[in-house]
């Protein structure tokens, strides 16, 4: 088997193309393998960070390895294989099942007239388990009724239109040159395979020996949203924060009995003892302590609490940087608001809703890859690593430096409008799609106020990247709505250049730059060129989870949206036509009108 070296930007063997993805490089289609096949640990680069590494409960975060030499005997990279295995020749259009043996260097060509050999569309998954294969073809094409199922040859399929045949997948069919048994792909679908006992092997691609799944499969393209949900977990590097620098509910959390008060039943009397210790330690009530207590016990069971925890410390951190009270080398910030006694208006208007103005200059984000999952997003893990218990826990990892601007939201402001009769009527339209989806697991948990944030930071994105100069693409958002009070919005990019970036998008908040950006961003949002239909959609999008948001508006790069492009409305931002519901940033526009005028 000869090497064959493919180029890919670190960055992108994390997310999107972490373990377990489908790359297509140059029309040749690969799958990433999972960590434990990468190159040992010792050749790997090691990421330190301490915070998100404690969080996840492993030791290490090992880096993809990089070269500047890919052709030097000596240089490091990922192994993939090729999936699917199945090709077919453009000329001749037969199918051919290639093995590693045959790789060569080259892209691989037909042995009968060396026409090129492409991928074929489609591979079967496992519907609960996330195992993943190549169609079944000679199986599937023998079982097909009439077809001689005996004979069961792999080596004389040929992939082909049928003549005069329809444009869909009718109009396509499989057939056997030995037994000229022929079925078209309009069979090839997921309930066909169950009732002719094609069931799932249990394995991944790179996996050769058989598990014992026996779940039902599914058949879908390969470059399907579905087939590869990566999960992936980040962290922004900030400072130690000393308990002078926090707020009461920072600080509370940070005593030595919280834990253990958090994970006892509450009505337990040591829960009180404990919650008396606290109180006592910050002169604060006992009522206080549990009320924290109460609130963070349900954001666990709402599901993410790794998440909820490390954007809350992010948050403090933030905070504290308003007060001059956070910075370090890969965290340097500089404070700045917005003057609620200015002879501007808009400005007024700006003030009176974000609290405080972050601008980092400097910033290192360290994302790991956890595993993936595929078909669905409540389907079995397959963790990016492999551990077989006889070394320490590790995870594959990103390491970026870059820059960005941090909003810290008026949790009044915020709240008035949650609790308006119409922004209340208009979220339960999602709140309620929210609990019946799927995705919700994968979702930050749902509140209004998290819709009007993420809404607000798409607008953003869609800004910067017009008058930043970095594309939207390379941009990143972070919403910080974890607990009452805590609202903020970071837009931030990075590069795997330890020297950071350009200092295009912390420039943009500046005090002479980031209020007429707002201002643009609150007026893009006002009127979308797909009005009326856009305003006035009913719960659109996967599981109803958007309303009005489109791509003319709202919706942005997958790879710069934590959120999935989920969770949106532009109507709670700029409110409704008709008045029956209120928008946060309403005040802020007619600010804007009144100035112009």
């Amino acid at each position: 088997m000869s090497k064959r070296i493919l180029q890919l930007g670190v960055a992108k063997l994390i997310a999107p193309f972490g373990p377990g993805a489908v790359v297509d490089i140059l029309g040749e289609s690969f799958m990433t393998l999972t960590a434990e096949k990468w190159p040992k640990r010792t050749l790997l680069t090691p990421i330190d960070c301490l915070r998100l590494s404690s969080r996840l409960g492993v030791q290490r975060f090992y880096g993809p390895p990089t070269s500047d030499d890919m052709e030097s005997p000596n240089s490091l990279g990922i192994p993939v294989i090729r999936y699917p295995a199945w090709l077919f020749c453009q000329t001749c259009r037969r199918m051919i099942r290639w093995t590693g043996k045959l790789e060569n260097g080259k892209s691989p060509e037909c042995p009968s007239d060396s026409g090129r050999l492409v991928p074929l569309r489609f591979v079967v998954v496992c519907r609960e388990r996330s195992h993943a294969a190549d169609v079944p073809w000679s199986e599937w094409l023998h079982r097909a009724p009439g077809a001689t199922p005996d004979c069961g040859d792999s080596g004389s399929l040929r992939f082909r239109p049928i003549d005069g045949g329809s444009p869909g997948l009718s109009g396509l069919e499989v057939m056997c040159d030995k037994c000229r048994s022929r079925r078209t792909l309009g069979d090839l679908r997921g309930d066909v395979l169950i009732r002719e006992g094609l069931r799932c092997h249990g394995t991944q691609p790179w996996e050769s020996s058989w598990g014992t799944c026996e779940g039902p499969l599914e058949v879908m393209q390969r470059g399907a949203t579905s087939f590869h949900y990566a999960e992936t977990e980040a962290a922004i590097d900030i400072p130690d924060l000393s308990a002078s620098t926090l707020d009461i509910e920072d600080r509370i959390r940070t005593s030595t009995y919280y834990l253990g008060l958090k994970s006892t039943p509450l009505d337990d009397p040591f829960a009180a003892q404990m919650a008396q210790r606290i109180a006592d330690e910050f002169g604060i009530t006992k009522d206080l302590v549990f009320s924290i207590v109460r609130r963070d016990q349900a954001a666990d069971d709402e599901g993410g609490p790794v998440r909820s925890a490390i954007l809350g410390e992010e948050f403090a951190a933030f905070r504290a940087a308003a007060n001059d009270d956070a910075d370090e080398e890969n965290f340097k910030t500089r404070s700045q608001s917005f003057n609620r006694e200015s002879g501007d208006i808009v400005e007024r208007a700006l003030a009176g809703l974000i609290d405080s103005v972050i601008l980092v200059d400097r910033l290192r984000e360290v994302r790991a890859s956890l595993g993936f999952k595929r078909y669905r997003p409540d389907s079995d893990l397959v963790d990016s690593v492999a551990h077989d218990g006889t070394e320490a826990k590790w995870l594959p990892a990103y390491e970026g430096f870059g820059e960005g601007v941090f909003l810290r939201f008026n949790s009044t402001a915020l709240d008035t409008w949650s609790d308006s009769p119409g922004a209340q009527a208009r979220s339960k339209q999602l709140a309620d799609k929210f609990d019946a989806s799927g995705f919700s697991k994968r979702l930050h948990p749902f509140s209004a106020q998290y819709v009007a944030l993420h809404s607000f930071a798409h607008a953003l994105l869609r800004e910067f990247a017009f008058s930043s100069g970095y594309p939207a693409a390379s941009l990143h958002e972070r919403i910080y709505c974890e607990s009452s009070g805590d609202y903020g919005v970071f837009i931030y990019t990075t590069s795997s250049d330890p020297e950071g970036t350009l200092g295009g998008l912390v420039r943009e908040g500046e005090p002479d730059r980031l209020g007429n950006t707002l201002a643009r961003a609150a007026e893009q949002l006002s009127w979308c060129s797909n009005d009326p239909v856009c305003g006035e959609s009913q719960p659109q999008n996967l599981d109803g989870l958007n309303l009005a948001a489109c791509h003319s508006c709202l919706l942005t790069s997958e790879t710069s949206c934590d959120g999935f492009n989920l969770l949106l409305d532009r109507v709670m931002l700029v409110g409704s036509t008709d008045g029956s519901a209120p928008g946060l940033l309403e005040g802020l526009l007619q600010a804007i009108t009144t100035s112009a005028d």
